[in-house]
Parts: C-alpha cells; structure tokens; sequence
C-alpha cells in the first residue's frame, strides 16, 4: 500500500493534541493531523517525555522509533507503521508515527486457555493468573507474523510483548481492506549489545526464505542508501552491529533459537 500522502501528514499537517494515551512507560499522547483535506491519527513520543534507562543512551528512543520504520521501509517489509521525526509538536521533537485501528481479523499473538489455542498457533510459555487460571501465550506462524519476528531479529528487539503487535490498517478511512501485521513500540531496539526480548520465538529453526536472504545481505552490506536513511537515528557503533547482525544470521541460515543464558522474554509479556 501507497503511504505517501499519510508520510506527507506526519511531516507537515496540521496537528491537534487529543491527549496522553494510558499505561505508556513512557510520555505518548494521541494527535489527529490534518493534510489535503484528510485527518489521520498518530501517536506521539516526545523525546523529553523519555524515562532515562540504564542501558539504552538517553533522549534516543524516538530516534530508534523512527530509525525502526525507516528499517523496514528500505527492506520492504511493511511491519512498521509510518514513523517520523518532527521538532514543532507540543512538548518539542520526537517521534510521529501512523496510529494503527485493530481490525476483526482473529489476533496474531494470544493468551487462551490450552484447549482454545487456535489451530495455525504454536505455544511459547505457560502462566496462571491470579485467580488460578491457567493460560497459555501462542502466536501465528503466518507470514505477517513471520515478518515482524524477522525484523526484531535484525532491530535487536528487547521489547516484543504481545500487546506490541497489532493485526490493522493504518489507513482505516481510505482502505479499511488494507489490512497488516504492525509491531509497534520499537523504542528499545538497535542496541550494540545483544538484547532480542520477544513473545516470537515460534519461528525458532524455519530457514530463512529467499527474499529474507536478500534482505540479511543487504543490511550485512550496509550500503549508502541504506546508512544514510539511518546514520541520523543511530550510533556508528550500533550501524556496525546492525551489519554485523545480519552477516551472522546469513552464516546460521535460520531463525535463532532461544539462548539459555539471559532473559528472552520481555517482562511484562503481554
């Protein structure tokens, strides 16, 4: 799907502030912004709204946020909404990103009783609930799954909860039918250091397809194109593990499995 004239609106519309969105760790409100004659909500970071964190630099998870998009618009992979970085917002500069609307389809990512996973999911981990039920956590093995788990792999995700993914459309007035599998929240990615916290490790052991083949060999080659788009989000020394990333998963020629000397799972999950 064309997202031209939605980049185009977070760029440069008009914008209205509707307020802070709730349970946020950090400072994240809803705008509309107008552009041509169109509204379209968005979701803002503000960078001076960010929580200092002992091992992510700080003031740079917008910087990541947008980095994020940019990632999987030059791969063409469509897993992250439309991210912008703009400085006349109101509380300053931060991230701008395409507000995806949930669509009826059934949930990529589930929490459900063990007899009602459903039948395309695999389980990751079991839990119990306060009240002593106890649920198990599946996700799709779906392509549009498969593409969002692909590019944590290569952003170093440490944060890919459930509620991280959502099945919608960011262009829910113009092409309701456009619908997609988004990952949202990418602000703790494209660490130096290995950090790859997810929910997705479904995919554990599937051979990368040829077009995640090609993909693997661009980031590794980290061509112009590709480090202009992000040297202004990120460190020289997180663009070198980015392609260092990529030529080692090329080496292993398969989704990585779980290690078993560190926290995998993101905490909370959900």
């Amino acid at each position: 799907m064309d997202h031209s004239l939605l980049l185009d609106a977070l760029t440069a519309g008009d914008w209205t502030e509707m307020g802070s969105i709730p349970r946020a760790s950090n400072d994240t409100r809803l705008l509309v912004v107008e552009h041509s004659g169109r509204a379209f909500r968005a979701v803002y970071k503000p960078i001076s709204g960010e929580r200092p964190l002992h091992d992510f630099p700080p003031h740079s998870l917008a910087l990541r946020e947008v980095a994020a998009y940019r990632l999987s618009s030059q791969l063409d992979l469509g897993v992250v909404p439309p991210t912008v970085l703009r400085d006349d917002l109101p509380d300053g500069r931060g991230s701008l990103q395409a507000y995806v609307e949930a669509s009826d389809d059934e949930e990529a990512v589930t929490l459900s009783a063990v007899s009602a996973i459903p039948a395309d999911h695999t389980p990751i981990f079991a839990l119990r609930t306060e009240d002593g039920r106890d649920l198990v956590l599946s996700h799709s093995v779906a392509e549009g799954l498969r593409a969002v788990a692909f590019f944590d792999l290569l952003a170093n995700n440490a944060d890919r909860k459930a509620g991280h993914v959502i099945t919608g459309s960011c262009l829910p007035s113009i092409a309701p039918t456009d619908i997609g599998v988004f990952g949202i929240d990418n602000g703790l990615t494209f660490h130096a250091e290995e950090k790859l916290r997810t929910v997705l490790w479904g995919f554990s052991r599937a051979s990368f397809h040829a077009e995640e083949i090609d993909a693997l060999e661009a980031v590794a080659a980290m061509d112009e194109p590709l480090r202009t788009a992000l040297a202004d989000c990120l460190s020289e020394a997180e663009l070198a593990a980015l392609s260092e990333r990529a030529a080692t998963l090329l080496t292993a020629e398969f989704f990585p499995e779980a290690p078993d000397d560190r926290t995998v799972i993101p905490w909370p999950p959900i």
